[in-house]
């Protein structure tokens, strides 16, 4: 039914029996206090509800621009890794330490002798190395040299 329908019903009220007339009068749906109380409510949720949502975001911003500095970081350290892993392959290479030594007028070695440092034993026989250099060592302990054996 359409509204102009149950209107023209509601207007045909039967008249009362004494003859006069029956007044229409409108009547509101809605209830007479208002409820403002759950309006506040409403409001406040809502309000909450924005806060957190803006909170949130902030947070998730800011662990985005920690990891991405830490992620720049990591590169960094990588980056100086790998440089100062090939600066020490080149300084352990055998040519390297050969041409350290010979800057330092240091001469191949003819015969080694080991140490045993769990029972103090020598394994081997070193020989003195050929050449006119001599080397003497001061000890901290006394301050002096040893004496030279030639």
């Amino acid at each position: 039914m359409s509204q102009m329908t149950i209107s023209s019903r509601i207007g045909r009220v039967s008249a009362p029996a004494s003859g006069s007339r029956a007044r229409a009068r409108a009547v509101d749906a809605a209830p007479a206090t208002a409820n403002n109380g759950f309006r506040l409510l409403c409001v406040f949720l809502v309000a909450l509800t924005f806060t957190a949502v803006l909170l949130l975001n902030t947070v998730r911003a800011e662990g985005s621009y920690v990891l991405s500095n830490l992620e720049v970081e990591a590169t960094a350290l990588h980056d100086q890794k790998v440089t100062l892993a090939d600066e020490l392959a080149g300084k352990e290479s055998s040519d390297s330490l050969a041409k350290a030594a010979t800057k330092l007028k240091m001469v191949p070695s003819t015969s080694t002798a080991t140490l045993r440092l769990s029972d103090g034993s020598i394994t081997g026989v070193a020989s003195k190395v050929d050449g006119s250099r001599t080397l003497t060592v001061d000890l901290p302990s006394t301050g002096t040299a040893p004496a030279k054996d030639d």
